[in-house]
């Protein structure tokens, strides 16, 4: 009898540690068309934000060093900061009714300038070609889980840091818009995180 007492008082304490680790409960997503961020315990509608252009930095050093090395590709994206700042570093974004696939989705860090937010997009050498994909560096390790019908929630696996984020439900191929020499539309959600 004092062994199943134990192992019952041993039980609740590994459950309520787990709980205490749990992500705090976040509302149901809401239920018309369009992406939204968790401010508190509001759902806050989202407009999407689409790249201004792109610029190529380094040709002059990768065209003098015979290739070696790398000219890249930047998408730029209007303004310093997005208008939905997030009041604390905790990620938490629905998507109804946007994309058809949760698997496609992805957030990344903007560099940050002074009138701009740029992100890089691809890289270029002589003998190698386009390398097109986002620097690992800035992809933000996420959760996404379906919760009905073309409805995602996104969450952090991480608190994030300070700075501006973009999320993608679907990152275009770059290598093969240079090789096709057409224009694209590169669009997602942004967000801020600032603490200051």
């Amino acid at each position: 009898m004092k062994t199943i007492f134990a192992v019952a008082i041993l039980a609740s304490f590994f459950c309520l540690d787990a709980k205490s680790n749990a992500q705090p409960n976040i509302p149901t997503c809401p239920s018309n068309n369009g992406a939204y961020y968790l401010q508190g315990t509001q759902w806050i509608p989202m407009d999407s934000v689409h790249a201004v252009g792109f610029k190529t930095t380094n040709v002059a050093g990768a065209a003098f060093s015979y290739g070696a090395a790398k000219a890249k590709m930047k998408a730029q994206f209007r303004d310093a900061r997005s208008p939905y700042q997030l009041k604390g570093d905790t990620l938490a974004i629905c998507l109804v009714g946007v994309t058809d696939s949760g698997r496609d989705i992805t957030v990344a860090k903007f560099q940050e300038e002074k009138d701009r937010r740029e992100l890089p997009m691809a890289s270029y050498r002589l003998w190698t070609g386009v390398n097109a994909q986002l620097d690992p560096k800035v992809v933000v390790s996420i959760d996404v889980e379906k919760k009905a019908e073309k409805v995602y929630l996104v969450t952090g696996k991480e608190s994030l840091h300070d700075g501006e984020f973009v999320l993608f439900t679907i990152v275009p191929d770059v290598a093969a818009m240079v090789k096709a020499n057409t224009t694209t539309s590169l669009g997602g959600y942004d967000f801020g995180v600032h603490s200051k």
